[in-house]
């Protein structure tokens, strides 16, 4: 049962002035203890709400519009309508049951409150119809109607539908469309959305990737566990919803906690296959790349969820985007995930395949910047000792970092030097550990990091 505090942070989720300012006085008679005025006053606030919410929502619902000029006509002529809008939302399935069987013991209780009856309200009785209302009703939008899906659904055709690709202005057109949508309806938008996605209209499937990558952007807590239950859980199995899967991770990573441990494996599974088969020209950014879906992961739910469950795909990512600048660019800070780089990009860059760290030496001034703000002095150290140990095998890329005294890394120079000058034991250790011995250590400080 609610406290006061609680009531008074309640009356701040309505968003109607004219509503917010009945249960603001419904709240006053409250803490005076005019528990039927506090009922009596919630009653008419609700049912105000409701008759306007139908309005708004005959605009493109006619069961609503039929409802709401009915209503209309007995308001004006003073008659009797609570029960012809109960009666008609629940026998049209514009309200859920629980809620209509609300409205009934809500009228009952302000029929008893009203009129002398013998009833006398108590702060409880008035407590919980004051909460109900305002949790139901008066905070969210009313209907449950699937009818209003339908009719947003049903232009996921339209050219223009979402004017721009960018994730946040496709999130507010969602936002936009869900506005008189109840979140007990999200289930249905969300099954209804993804058999879109696979129609053979590419414009609407296309429309409908976005509508379920906007909804997740969100990231609405109870839109969040719906994602997860009917599109994460339910989908991440069948083939043909792999994209949308990542789409939505990459919106809302907060989508991949707390999943069973069957739901992991397979989304391992999709994320796998995924950096496995996307070819090299596709951007980082696009909400399907596994870096998207990494970084959104991280950012959103932590990197110890993102290093916990899908560190094997973490390091395959690396494996094949070493270089890769949109995910290094969000490393900083989050240590468990850079060390899982610096172990690949070690292997990498003292690679016994000429091939392997040749590219690595070439490309590694790429990401320098951002990689220098993310690595350890000691790893920025470690990382340069594995190129000179490829350099001395004969790898002519790491030759030529070498021999330029690692000019064009001179970020990870300097962070090198820092470790040198605080732990030269430290740094004698690290190149015995690739070398086999300290013979070099000297020459190679004094000609490569001092120079």
């Amino acid at each position: 049962m609610p406290h006061l505090s609680d009531m008074e942070e309640m009356v701040g989720r309505i968003e109607e002035d004219k509503i917010k300012d009945y249960m603001q006085e419904a709240l006053s008679c409250y803490m005076a203890k005019a528990y039927r005025a506090c009922i009596v006053l919630t009653y008419i606030a609700l049912f105000d709400d409701i008759v306007e919410k139908l309005g708004e929502l005959g605009r493109v619902n006619k069961k609503a519009k039929k409802i709401y000029d009915e209503a209309t006509k007995k308001l004006n002529a003073q008659d009797v309508y609570e029960s012809y809008v109960i009666d008609q939302l629940k026998s049209n399935a514009l309200l859920p049951s629980l809620d209509a069987e609300f409205l009934n013991t809500l009228r009952t209780l302000r029929n008893k409150s009203a009129h002398p009856s013998g009833h006398h309200a108590s702060a409880e009785e008035a407590r919980f119809i004051f909460y109900e209302a305002i949790n139901r009703f008066l905070s969210k939008p009313i209907l449950t109607t699937t009818q209003l899906v339908d009719e947003v659904l049903s232009r996921m055709g339209e050219k223009h539908f979402f004017p721009s690709t960018d994730i946040s202005k496709t999130s507010s057109v969602v936002r936009k469309e869900l506005k008189n949508i109840h979140v007990q309806a999200f289930p249905y938008l969300i099954n209804k959305a993804l058999e879109k996605t696979q129609s053979s209209s590419r414009e609407v499937s296309v429309n409908a990737g976005f509508f379920l990558a906007g909804f997740a952007y969100q990231k609405d807590p109870e839109a969040t566990e719906y994602i997860k239950r009917y599109i994460i859980d339910a989908k991440c199995s069948d083939d043909k919803f792999s994209l949308i899967v990542l789409r939505v991770i990459s919106a809302n990573g907060a989508v991949v906690n707390d999943l069973d441990p069957v739901t992991y494996d397979r989304l391992r599974s999709v994320i796998s296959r995924r950096i496995e088969n996307i070819e090299t020209y596709v951007e980082h950014t696009k909400f399907s790349h596994p870096a998207s879906v990494m970084k959104s992961i991280m950012e959103t739910s932590g990197e110890d969820v993102l290093i916990d469950n899908f560190s094997e795909q973490l390091i395959e990512f690396f494996g094949k985007n070493i270089f890769g600048k949109y995910f290094i660019g969000f490393m900083e800070g989050n240590h468990k995930v850079v060390n899982l780089y610096f172990e690949v990009a070690c292997r990498k860059a003292g690679s016994s395949d000429f091939d392997a760290a040749n590219y690595f030496s070439r490309n590694l001034k790429s990401v320098e910047n951002a990689l220098s703000r993310s690595l350890t002095p000691e790893q920025s150290y470690t990382l340069l000792v594995n190129i000179l140990h490829a350099a001395e095998g004969g790898a002519w890329g790491a030759e030529g970092l070498r021999d330029s005294k690692f000019s064009s890394v001179a970020n990870l120079k300097e962070k090198a030097l820092i470790y040198l000058e605080s732990d030269n034991e430290g740094a004698k250790s690290v190149f015995v550990s690739r070398f086999g011995s300290d013979e070099g250590f000297d020459h190679s400080v004094e000609n490569y990091f001092l120079a």
